[in-house]
């Protein structure tokens, strides 16, 4: 498919805006079903009311147009260029969420957001850098690729259910991230095999779509457990760094997007992802501080 970089980094910021409003409400109404102050996995009864709230709702609309959009950046330039640019979600989510609890964002908060965004710059500047002149389309090692992610997905959330409480949030958000990090790239491959119209008749195309769909299932399910046990910004930031980092590495691995990366390139890349996960675990320590000071004056 012919390539649009610009027009597709001007969709990625208009899919951050919605992927933030959808964060914002979402973890409003699953902090309704948990109750103020409780930072608890949901149970199933509370998730059976959550999706009988017409606001949850709204939020996953919004969520899903967000998807939309980024598909469509997908299918505009190459996914180790455009899933990075979802980090834009965090400073939208900051915003939004300090105007819906009318508590003023801190500098802590923002030097953790600045961090976070400093580290996805530099990821996807690095990024673009190396990317190919021409995609040429890999199809050997799809599904295998697809299931390994979805192990590895699998293996982190039960880090979210068993590991120490105030990193469960990160732990069920990054599982859902590595999902839908993955589910980027499968819909690039996805959209390959309908330009090349021999999708119809394609086992691997409607396994990997079906694929797709219980990921989405899955990957929502973790991303509201995470909403449940934390705040809404560290959720958003592991989303959009995690995220982004496994749609590179299945873009790399998967679908033969890494040809022209250069060793140099490559541990440039992996000291600008470190500095991008710091920052999350700054801004998740830093909403858990704040959080917790209420509490220990009373």
């Amino acid at each position: 498919m012919p390539q649009n970089v610009p027009v597709a980094v001007a969709l990625m910021v208009v899919s951050s805006l919605l992927i933030a409003v959808s964060a914002t409400v979402q973890h409003y109404e699953v902090g309704q079903q948990t109750g103020p102050g409780e930072k608890t996995a949901l149970s199933g009864g509370q998730f059976w009311a959550l999706i009988r709230s017409p606001r949850w709702w709204l939020g996953l609309l919004a969520n899903g147009g967000g998807a939309l959009v980024a598909v469509a950046a997908l299918m505009l330039a190459p996914v180790t260029i455009t899933q990075p640019l979802a980090v834009l979600a965090v400073p939208w989510t900051v915003l939004l969420t300090s105007r819906v609890s009318r508590q003023a964002v801190s500098p802590a908060t923002w030097g953790a957001v600045a961090l976070t965004i400093l580290g996805t710059a530099a990821f996807a500047v690095l990024a673009i850098w190396q990317r190919p002149e021409h995609e040429e389309f890999v199809q050997t090692g799809l599904v295998a690729g697809t299931i390994v992610g979805f192990v590895a997905a699998a293996a982190v959330a039960l880090f979210g259910h068993f590991g120490p409480p105030r990193w469960r949030s990160l732990g069920w958000a990054s599982a859902g991230a590595i999902i839908f990090g993955l589910e980027a790239g499968i819909v690039k491959a996805l959209g390959e095999y309908v330009a090349r119209g021999d999708w119809r008749t394609s086992v691997t195309f409607w396994a990997l779509g079906v694929l797709v769909l219980v990921g989405a299932l899955v990957g929502t399910a973790f991303v509201q457990q995470a909403y449940a046990t934390g705040a809404a910004e560290p959720v958003v930031g592991a989303v959009n760094v995690v995220g982004p980092f496994a749609s590179v590495i299945f873009g790399v691995a998967v679908l033969g997007e890494g040809v022209n990366y250069i060793p140099l390139g490559v541990v440039l890349m992996l000291a600008a992802g470190a500095v991008s996960m710091g920052g999350v675990a700054l801004l998740s320590h830093t909403k858990h501080a704040a959080e917790a000071a209420p509490a220990a004056s009373n």
